[in-house]
């Protein structure tokens, strides 16, 4: 965990860096307690970005259409998550940055 703060810390720079998961309010509860438990602190705070929660939002979909296959399938992004932790948070970025390019370029 101290390893991943000051990755995150050097990253973010003079910023506040942002959780971003796929069910943050789900993973981040566990960051949050695994962070608080090892440092006393969460580098990512309260701050939290919910990528079902924003596709929803943005593009008026219903909660159910908030599946990262669904996701996948509407802006054509290949569904590589099988559940291994690197594999699943690069596929989360991966549908994130998708999002906010449409987000972009609407």
């Amino acid at each position: 965990m101290a390893s991943l703060s000051d990755w995150l810390l050097d990253v973010a720079a003079d910023q506040i860096p942002v959780f971003v998961g796929l069910n943050a309010p789900f993973d981040w509860s566990f960051v949050n307690y695994y962070f608080h438990r090892y440092l006393g602190m969460n580098p990512f705070g309260f701050t939290a970005l919910d990528i079902k929660a924003l596709y929803m939002g943005r593009f008026g979909t219903t909660w159910l259409d908030t599946k990262s296959s669904a996701i996948s399938k509407a802006l054509g992004v290949e569904p590589t998550g099988d559940h291994d932790p690197l594999h699943d948070a690069l596929y989360q970025a991966e549908l994130c940055r998708a999002i906010l390019q449409k987000i972009k370029h609407k």
